[in-house]
């Protein structure tokens, strides 16, 4: 409501000044203007008092009344935009299913990227409702979160991401220490073929108690709650390598290294 009343506030003064012409008091060529400084009715002296009457009588503005104006004017603005940055994207979360959850704590961006602000942080097994991965960068997912009694959405690393119904399922991966779950395997433990270039999302578990980090080309993934991971790579026409290293206590316990190919 405060956000309505600043908003029409700001439209009345906009009309106000436009229909008493003052945009013309301004149409000289750019000088460095000294500050507007607004001297309130109350405090005026009879000479600027009786400026402001003759003014009035001929239905304009005088300078001072301009000054107080456009004073009042640029202090509605920055409220408003003070308001419009602390409403931005934020809405009643209502009665939608949310159908993810974070699988660790980390922290919900305006954009996809670690250097843009942050509009919430995220706890562990907090609920997320996902939208779509970003266009420019499918290592990012548009979500939205609840935030006390309200929704908040932005841009949340993929690797934080996990279906609720996975929760509960553990993957077995027998002796195996680390298996490649998706995609499928043309030569095991060796080479993955693909059939265009591309960015593919590459599924693995880990044996549950045996591993509990995994470094990924030199970049640390998460293990998810039920022994998964998930790696994307970008594959192009020539190829790519993957190299998957399983830490148990800071110590290396297996290497994995195999190439991902463009071909039938």
């Amino acid at each position: 409501m405060n956000y309505m009343k600043s908003f029409s506030l700001l439209l009345f003064l906009f009309s106000f000044l436009i229909y008493f012409g003052i945009e013309n008091s301004y149409a000289h060529p750019s000088k460095n203007h000294k500050p507007l400084i607004c001297i309130p009715e109350e405090d005026r002296n009879k000479a600027q008092l009786q400026r402001d009457k003759t003014n009035n009588f001929f239905h304009r503005l005088s300078k001072l009344q301009q000054d107080c104006a456009m004073v009042e004017l640029e202090k509605q603005k920055n409220q408003i935009e003070e308001l419009e940055d602390k409403l931005g994207g934020v809405s009643d979360c209502g009665d939608i299913p949310f159908n993810h959850k974070s699988n660790n704590k980390t922290k919900i961006y305006k954009e996809a990227s670690t250097k843009s602000d942050v509009v919430v942080e995220v706890e562990k097994n907090q609920e997320l409702l996902f939208f779509a991965p970003s266009q420019k960068n499918k290592n990012w997912y548009y979500v939205k979160v609840r935030n006390d009694k309200i929704c908040s959405d932005g841009y949340i690393q993929q690797k934080f991401v996990v279906k609720k119904e996975d929760q509960d399922t553990v993957v077995k991966v027998g002796p195996k220490l680390i298996s490649i779950i998706q995609p499928n395997w043309e030569k095991e433990d060796e080479l993955i073929l693909i059939n265009a270039e591309g960015t593919v999302s590459i599924t693995g578990a880990i044996q549950e108690g045996k591993i509990d980090e995994i470094i990924i080309n030199e970049q640390e993934e998460i293990i998810n709650n039920d022994n998964t991971f998930t790696y994307l790579l970008f594959v192009p026409n020539s190829g790519a390598e993957i190299r998957i290293i399983g830490n148990k206590n800071g110590k290396k316990v297996k290497e994995l290294s195999f190439k991902v190919r463009v071909g039938n």
